[in-house]
């Protein structure tokens, strides 16, 4: 088992909004340390579909599911064959699916294949497909980057090679070898497009595949990509620096120890499946033939079935009856006959004739011809005595009880046994068994030897030479050394490399304290580098001191960035409110302000907010607690039922909201008071029909301005105070040659201030086109702005600007200057990436910003304005920094 293991991460873009994973993706992951996973090596499968593809989600995962189990039980060695098999496989099952659809259910598809087995990397491609392979320093795209595209958000055209479109395929082949750090990237063909040389190597030397991922997806809704996917791989070392810095501590020994055990489980499973491999194989073709030869079988006897039996040939004359062979006789009656002659012969007593139904003894059938019976050879030595012959057939106890119970019944034999010998018999056979114990004790005793016994053993027998112990202790001494030395070695030159590359991100740092505004932007590009490459070391963790000299080198980095590019982070960022449905999300939220000369203050207890998708406005404590529903669709306020709530709004002493029956029916304007809710139906709009995601509705001076209702989508509908009944009246009197049609979002601080979806802001004084403030000194510029915020009144305050790069920017009201633009920090658990919506309280010494994150209502204070970048000493400034006012 090599001493890095492979880290993963996907990506998905759906209708422009980010996902945790994707459908286009399969990791396989071992589930045992025996399964066949862990012996091929990790397979990852991306596919690559045209979004308009009918019945796409189907064939990708047929082509996924195939592939993944036609890799996993070829029974090939080889990786590339393996993958070849498979996704000729795969296309062969597509291919039959779409060959009995109509033309227009039919799907093609491309598809990206990568195995990472230790430290080598097989990838194989039917395009359209892409990946990225980032090793060191050096990038390389499989295939190679395309020239002079644009980035337009679709995927590349499908070739008639593709999956699914005929049944030949002819698969693209790469391997590289992998070392740690290195970092694989499956993606959309269509993100080629972004993905130029400089950008990959930029997005992928991330820390981990999870930064990776989120970069990625940035980057695709940044460009307005509504649909993308992607997999990350990166290499990583399976000890952590803490334990590769100090081997002998408890992480060190921990990790080594677990890294051991792996080892051997992953040996002891790769030995399994080869033998499970090898064994299936056998049984496989053992199988096959069994399963031929049966069915040949079975094809002859139904072919004998078929087919009748042939008749004889008739004869006239009968054939001649079976005369029976002629044996002679049987094999008791010769010996029964050889016995009687032998006896004759031998001049003793006939032999007795064998009683019916007792068997023939054993040797007559070992080929003896001159068998007697041991019961029956008695031989006459005078009259009345006769003597048996030797008994070989017992144990020499049972022979000596034999024997004297023989001899006294023999003696006996004359006549009837007596009273005293019928008592004393079995005595008699006790103490013959008892002698015979004693006989078969001695004779369990070795025999006498000729020769001494040796030491030494057999003479005859090749002794072995004795085992080295004390040269097997040396060995495990010297190789004990070795390797103590080798880490100690191994921990030094780590080390050196740690300190050497902290030095050199101390140099690119301490360069930046005399940098002006014109050198600044490289050096601290350089500064970032020296920082990301200490970061990839892990040496920030091998000591304290390291620690602390990273803190430092970080905490001046962070000073010249904020400096330079005027970023600030949220210091206690928290979150407030989390949406009561899972996959609920917020759309507004609202602070009431400090009250002035209000008596019942019981709303301004509260904090409101608004999930428009779902027409629901919640409130909930001003100091925390749970969301409860306030106003929702289908309640009744009188004799009126409520649609779903579309907007809300402060009104100097409570909250009002604006509502819609239906989706294209009239509006009604509802407003809290302490008896409950009361409602009037806004005049006219009733024509306004469906509206879109623009909709505003702001209440200022007890007036309602309406923005984005209807027909009149260029106009502010304003309404008067107690005058909802009467028709609105159209505020913008004079448009000064500005298109307000899509405007993105409505603030009133007295002035009336439209942002644009360029992030430029038009200002109207009483109907009339004043000015445009345009946003000044964006570092990265402006993207694709969401919503704004207006705070103070017309001659003071600033304007806060929502950036989907995960930003919150304020600008100078007057001149559009950029103050601040403020971002969580990276280590934050909270990352501002679904931002819709803003509140400024600006009531107490420090604004805190109330942000709506997706379903999150998150609460920060505004962080205190960069310092300006200081000019080196003796050197004028080359340039002053934009100007600015308090807000």
């Amino acid at each position: 088992m090599p001493a890095f293991e492979a880290q993963s991460s996907q990506f998905s873009l759906i209708s422009g909004i980010q996902q945790p994973t994707s459908d286009m993706v399969l990791e396989t992951v071992p589930a045992s340390f025996f399964a066949p996973e862990a012996r091929k090596g990790r397979l990852y499968i991306f596919v690559d579909i045209e979004q308009e593809a009918p019945r796409g989600r189907d064939a990708c995962q047929l082509v996924i599911q195939t592939i993944c189990k036609q890799f996993y039980d070829d029974s090939s060695y080889s990786v590339t064959s393996a993958l070849r098999k498979a996704i000729s496989a795969a296309n062969k099952a597509l291919y039959e699916q779409n060959f009995s659809a109509s033309p227009q259910r039919r799907a093609v598809l491309g598809v990206s294949c990568a195995v990472i087995k230790g430290s080598d990397v097989y990838i194989a491609q039917v395009q359209p497909a892409q990946a990225y392979l980032h090793s060191g320093t050096k990038l390389r795209a499989l295939p190679p980057l395309p020239t002079g595209t644009t980035p337009t958000g679709t995927a590349m055209s499908f070739k008639p090679g593709a999956i699914g479109a005929s049944l030949s395929i002819d698969p693209e082949f790469y391997r590289a070898v992998l070392n740690p750090g290195d970092v694989l990237l499956l993606c959309t063909s269509a993100m080629s497009q972004l993905l130029d040389t400089d950008t990959a190597s930029r997005m992928l030397r991330g820390m981990t595949t999870e930064d990776i991922a989120a970069a990625l997806g940035r980057l695709c809704a940044e460009h307005g990509f509504t649909e993308a996917h992607g997999l990350v791989a990166m290499i990583r070392p399976v000890l952590s620096p803490a334990a590769q810095a100090e081997p002998l501590s408890r992480a060190g020994v921990t990790e080594r120890g677990r890294l051991v055990v792996r080892r051997a489980t992953g040996w002891a499973g790769r030995l399994s499946g080869d033998v499970a491999l090898l064994l299936r194989g056998t049984n496989a073709r053992t199988q096959r033939r069994k399963a031929a030869a049966r069915h040949e079988q079975d094809q002859r006897a139904a072919q004998l079935l078929q087919q009748l039996p042939e008749e004889p040939p008739f004869r006239a004359d009968p054939p001649p009856p079976v005369i029976p062979l002629e044996l002679g006789e049987s094999l008791d009656e010769r010996l029964e006959q050889e016995r009687r002659d032998r006896r004759t012969r031998l001049g003793a007593a006939p032999v007795r004739e064998a009683e019916p139904g007792t068997d023939a003894q054993p040797s007559r059938f070992l080929g003896e011809d001159d068998y007697i019976d041991p019961t029956r050879t008695e031989r006459r030595l005078d009259p009345g005595r006769t003597e048996r012959g030797p008994d070989l057939s017992d144990t020499p106890g049972m022979a000596s009880f034999g024997r004297s119970y023989r001899a006294q019944s023999e003696a006996s034999s004359g006549s009837e046994p007596t009273l005293g010998e019928r008592i004393s018999q079995p005595f008699g056979q006790l103490a013959g068994a008892l002698g015979s114990m004693n006989r078969r004790r001695r004779l369990r005793r070795p025999p006498p030897r000729a020769l001494p016994r040796r030491s030494g053993g057999l003479t005859y027998r090749r002794q072995a030479p004795p085992f080295p112990w004390q040269w097997l202790l040396v060995l495990v001494l010297v190789v004990a050394a070795a390797v103590l030395y080798g880490m100690n070695l191994s921990r030094e030159l780590t080390q050196r490399r740690a300190n050497d590359t902290l030095e050199r991100a101390a140099t690119a740092v301490s360069a930046l304290n005399g940098a002006n505004e014109q050198t600044a932007p490289q050096l601290l590009d350089a500064a970032a580098v020296a920082l990301a490459d200490v970061r990839a070391t892990g040496s920030i963790t091998a000591t304290l001191e390291n620690r602390q000299r990273y803190d430092e080198l970080e905490r001046e980095y962070e000073r010249v960035q904020a400096a330079l590019q005027k970023l600030t982070y949220f210091d206690d960022l928290t979150m407030i409110a989390q949406h009561p449905v899972v996959s609920g999300l917020f759309t507004s939220v609202v602070v009431p302000p400090p009250p002035q000369g209000i008596t019942n203050t019981a709303a301004f207890a509260s904090i409101y907010m608004l999930d428009s998708n779902a027409g629901v406005l919640y409130r909930m404590p001003r100091n925390g607690g749970t969301l409860e529903p306030m106003l929702s669709p289908n309640e009744t306020v009188g004799p009126t039922v409520v649609g779903k709530v579309k907007a809300q709004a402060w009104r100097e002493d409570n909250i009002v909201a604006v509502a819609q029956s239906g989706d294209a029916g009239p509006f009604t304007f509802y407003f809290h008071n302490s008896s409950g809710w009361g409602y009037n139906t806004l005049a006219g709009s009733e024509t306004w029909g469906r509206i879109n995601a623009r909709f505003r509705a702001v209440n200022y001076g007890g007036n309602l301005y309406v923005w984005g209702g209807g027909a009149s989508s260029d106009q502010i509908q304003k309404y008067s105070s107690g005058n909802y009944g009467q028709y609105p009246e159209p505020w913008i009197k004079e448009f000064g040659g500005q298109k307000t049609a899509n405007a993105l979002d409505l603030a009133i601080d007295g002035d009336v201030y439209l942002l644009e979806p360029n992030g430029n802001m038009l200002v109207f004084s009483g109907g009339t086109f004043t000015r445009e403030i345009v946003p000044q000194g964006l570092n990265p510029p402006l993207s694709t702005p969401a919503g704004f915020f207006v705070t103070g009144d017309i001659e003071s305050g600033s304007i806060f600007l929502i950036d989907f790069n995960q930003r919150i920017i304020e600008i100078d009201k007057k001149t559009g200057a950029l103050i601040q633009q403020v971002r969580a920090r990276p280590d934050s658990p909270f990352t501002l990436d679904q931002l819709t919506s803003l509140y400024v309280d600006a009531s107490g010494p420090r604004p805190v910003l109330y942000m709506v994150n997706g379903g999150q209502i998150l609460r920060g204070a505004l962080p205190d304005r960069p310092r300006p970048l200081a000019a080196p000493t003796g050197t004028p400034a080359s340039g002053s920094p934009a100007p600015t006012t308090a807000p």
